[in-house]
This record gives structure tokens, C-alpha cells and sequence, in this order.
């Protein structure tokens, strides 16, 4: 993986690919995040890497806590920058990347909890679905955002 995968361009590529997984009605919001937030800086995303995500949507598995979107975020940023035999980072590095992840996502929807974010939006509704699909597209670019800065600021990328 080179430096380019993680050009300018990174978060946005990531945001179109999230949001067009999550609409095509592919993927859920965390494992659109996910798997866009891979794909753009040139990771395959095997169907067994989704899967890992598929609990989280709709708060984990409707229960409303943590927003699916966001809990992708963070499942992508360990994917990618997490400790490895020998490299990644350290768990409290990776801990302080995870937080301002939280931190960043939270100040732009002014909350984290899924049934919080979709008071008064029914799951099943067109609202519903319109709201996930820009939240995941948020997510996206806010977690390729967070993973760009640490890469350009010279934090190590494992190999895959």
C-alpha cells in the first residue's frame, strides 16, 4: 500500500463508496464503512471482514447503542492501523486515533447513540433509510479523514 492510497481524495472516495454500498442495500451501515474505508486505500474486503460488522447495524442489532456507522469506523481504523506482530500501533496510540474518531463523529452528529440519532425515525421508514445512508457516508469520511492524518503525520501501515 503507498502513501497515494491515502492521498487527499481518500476521505471523499470513501464517503461516495460507503454511501453507494449502503444505498444499493449491500451493506449496513457499519459494514458499509467498513468495507469503503478499506476498498479506498486499496485493501481487499473479504466477505469475512463484512461479516464481522453485520451485528453493529441499527445500534448492534437494533438495540440502539452505538451507531453502527461509527463502530465501522472503528473496526477500519484497528483493520488498518491496529497492532500487528512486530508493527502497527500501540494499543493506547491506537486508543488515542480511536477517541478522536468518537470525538470527531460525535461534534458532527451531536451524538453516538443510535437511538438518540433516529429519534422519531422508524426503522423501515425512507427517512430512516435516507438518514443512514448520509451518516454512513459521514462516517466514512470522517474515519478515512482520521486514518489519513495519522499515515501523513507518520504512523506505519501494516501490511495486510
Amino acid at each position: 500500500m503507498t502513501e497515494q492510497a491515502f492521498d487527499a481524495r481518500f476521505p471523499v472516495r470513501a464517503r461516495k463508496t460507503a454511501e453507494r454500498l449502503f444505498r444499493e442495500n449491500l451493506y449496513n451501515c457499519a459494514e458499509s464503512v467498513l468495507a469503503s474505508v478499506l476498498l479506498e486505500c486499496g485493501r481487499s474486503c473479504p466477505l469475512e471482514v463484512v461479516r464481522m460488522a453485520t451485528p453493529f447495524g441499527r445500534g448492534m442489532g437494533g438495540a440502539g447503542c452505538c451507531c453502527g456507522a461509527l463502530a465501522g469506523g472503528q473496526m477500519a481504523l484497528g483493520m488498518l492501523l491496529g497492532r500487528t506482530q512486530g508493527s502497527g500501533l500501540p494499543p493506547e496510540d491506537c486508543a488515542r486515533l480511536a477517541k478522536l474518531l468518537h470525538d470527531r463523529f460525535a461534534r458532527h452528529n451531536r451524538a453516538t447513540c443510535c437511538r438518540i440519532l433516529h429519534k422519531g425515525l422508524p426503522f423501515g421508514t425512507a427517512e430512516q433509510f435516507e438518514a443512514c445512508a448520509v451518516r454512513a457516508a459521514d462516517a466514512a469520511e470522517l474515519t478515512a479523514g482520521v486514518i489519513r492524518e495519522a499515515v501523513l503525520s507518520g504512523t506505519p501501515v501494516p501490511a495486510a
